[in-house]
């Protein structure tokens, strides 16, 4: 995102130069693909009657932000409901718990397709995308488990404003362009996420010139992708008032480590069906667990009649630090987990991944999420997983289900504990046992991705831009340059671009800086796909002259999306989140780039 040349242009998996962070607007996405049917991009307009050239499919799922009881659903193609050219195809009304069954009748064509939900007051709109009609209506009756974003949420409808503000035609929508806005546009639709949830929840008051969160949420994403100083989370800071602040920084956490949305972070219109994407065998499961303090279900406010009277959400529990997992797991042919110890079980569908795991010191945890293969050098050596019983014997298929030892997967998941609900954010790797990470083979990618940050000219050396989420660190964005070692990351500040760079800032403080001091990520013998720093210092310096000063842990795991940022004092687990960049592209299969 914030890139001089469209980013969606990149699912042609061309490489590209850094660019500067002072040429952000994007060029509109159709005009990319040299397609132009605007007839289908704006606002407003009718909807059509029912398509009668179809078949019939049954979807359940869920109309969540909290649950919308007796929420409006419509299932739509083309664009979603009222925008023009859009057909219903189906409608169902959610139950006392949002919950949904819609009969219906699908297209067999490539069209898009869209859930649309409206609360019964109307002030709740939300939209997901839901893939190709053809895929969907192939794959015949679908749940969440397989389509995530059958789950109508706020992360849905912040990633569609988001593509629609960054130039993006309804009608043009393919699964390739949406996994590519997913991963590229990552921090803006995060923030705008929890701009929605803020609203809907009551935690904030919609202001007034907006009908609906759908409304605000296109506006909020317009204004953050318009210019060179500003961002999603910027232009919600200012669209709902700095009173709602704190709750912007403390969602953002909550909405990427609960299993209901971390999935649509990272996979959204994937249709998993068919073979799990993880070949059967055994493996080493490293990953670390970060408490985010939250409960998973807060007592939810009484909607605040102003934006000055906005409810702050409840104060965090008590925190553990981060917990390190390290077991050895069993994938067998049907995506069923296990471990000989019984501290790992689950399940994986294709790409997405359900998993319980006990960290050894009394926490259970309940998670759910993406799982991808890391490019080929992350992965080092290694015993190749043996066959686990349930694959066939025949030699044929043995052969074919077993990776070689170069082949490892990265894991982004959210739950929560199994007692008390805290969310919790799991990073991970499944990897053959005894291999090693290749770090410095992450150096090879440098030239591909900077997300606008100015490293120089340092070969290997490539920019990533980290938005920090939490009560703590919410809000600040580090522009980091990240140099690959043999145990791990260096990493260092990153050059100023000029004007408007937008790193190295506070989104909620315009004028504010932020520094950090220079640190180096590593591993350890006994779990070497994890990184850790023991002490990075972050500083924080208004225009003022004030200044504050944060300390604390950094860790990281290979192939993840964000760092995990842990304070003593306050006992806090922060999350400095990630777009696109060389340290988290994932394959979902070995002829498949998801972005």
């Amino acid at each position: 995102m914030r890139r001089a040349t469209d980013p969606f242009l990149e699912i042609l998996m061309q490489p590209s130069q850094p660019r500067s962070r002072s040429a952000r607007k994007l060029l509109p996405i159709a005009a990319a693909l040299a397609i132009s049917l605007s007839a289908c991009g704006g606002g407003g307009g009718g909807t059509a009657q029912i398509n009668p050239v179809a078949a019939n499919t049954t979807l359940k799922g869920a109309v969540i932000d909290a649950p919308i009881a007796n929420a409006a659903v419509t299932f739509t193609t083309v664009a979603p409901m009222g925008q023009p050219g859009s057909v219903v195809v189906g409608t169902a009304t959610a139950d006392a718990s949002g919950n949904y069954t819609v009969q219906a009748t699908l297209p067999n064509t490539s069209v898009p397709l869209f859930a649309n939900a409206t609360s019964p007051d109307g002030q709740v709109v939300l939209t997901a995308y839901l893939g190709t009609s053809s895929a969907v209506l192939a794959a015949g009756s679908l749940t969440s488990a397989n389509l995530p974003n059958l789950v109508i949420s706020q992360v849905t409808t912040a990633a569609l404003a988001v593509y629609i503000a960054s130039g993006g035609s309804y009608a043009n929508l393919t699964p390739a362009l949406y996994a590519a806005l997913l991963s590229q546009h990552h921090d803006d639709i995060l923030a705008l996420s929890a701009a929605i949830k803020a609203v809907a929840d009551g935690y904030c008051a919609r202001p007034a010139q907006y009908h609906d969160t759908e409304d605000m949420a296109h506006d909020i994403a317009k204004q953050g992708l318009s210019n060179n100083a500003a961002s999603a989370l910027n232009s919600a800071s200012t669209t709902l008032g700095p009173s709602c602040d704190g709750n912007l920084k403390s969602l953002m956490q909550y909405i990427s480590s609960d299993e209901r949305w971390a999935p649509e972070l990272d996979l959204g219109d994937v249709l998993e069906q068919g073979a799990p994407a993880v070949a059967p065998g055994t493996y080493s499961l490293q990953g670390v667990l970060a408490q985010s303090g939250m409960s998973a279900l807060p007592m939810l406010p009484t909607p605040p009649a102003s934006t000055a009277s906005a409810t702050s959400m409840p104060q965090p529990v008590s925190t553990l630090p981060p917990g390190i997992l390290n077991a050895v797991v069993s994938v067998d042919a049907n995506g069923n987990i296990s471990s000989g110890d019984g501290s790992a079980s689950g399940v994986i569908v294709g790409n997405l991944m359900t998993l319980t795991v006990n960290d050894g010191q009394g926490n259970t945890y309940v998670l759910a999420g993406k799982a991808g293969l890391l490019p080929s050098g992350f992965v080092v050596g290694g015993t190749a997983p043996a066959p686990s019983p349930s694959v066939p014997a025949s030699s044929a298929s043995s052969t074919a289900s077993v990776p070689s030892a170069s082949v490892g997967y990265g894991l982004r998941m959210g739950g929560r504990t199994q007692s008390g609900g805290v969310l919790t954010r799991f990073d991970a790797v499944l990897v053959p046992q005894n291999s090693e990470p290749g770090w410095a083979q992450i150096a090879q990618y440098s030239s591909q991705r900077s997300d606008g940050v100015n490293c120089g000219s340092n070969s290997g050396m490539f920019g990533v831009r980290l938005m920090g989420t939490g009560a703590t660190v919410g809000g600040l964005v580090l522009g980091a340059c990240v140099m690959p070692q043999t145990a791990g990351l260096d990493l260092s500040q990153a050059l100023p671009s000029g004007n408007g760079h937008n790193y190295s800032d506070d989104d909620f403080k315009p004028g504010a800086s932020v520094g950090f001091s220079n640190f180096s990520l590593n591993n350890t013998r006994t779990t070497p796909y994890i990184l850790k720093a023991p002490s990075v210092t972050i500083t924080q310096s208004n225009p003022s002259g004030k200044s504050s000063t944060f300390t604390g842990q950094m860790y990281y795991v290979m192939g993840a999306k964000d760092m995990i940022y842990s304070t003593a004092a306050p006992a806090s687990n922060g999350l400095f989140v990630m777009n696109e960049n060389p340290l988290d592209t994932l394959q979902e299969n070995p002829a498949h780039q998801d972005h």
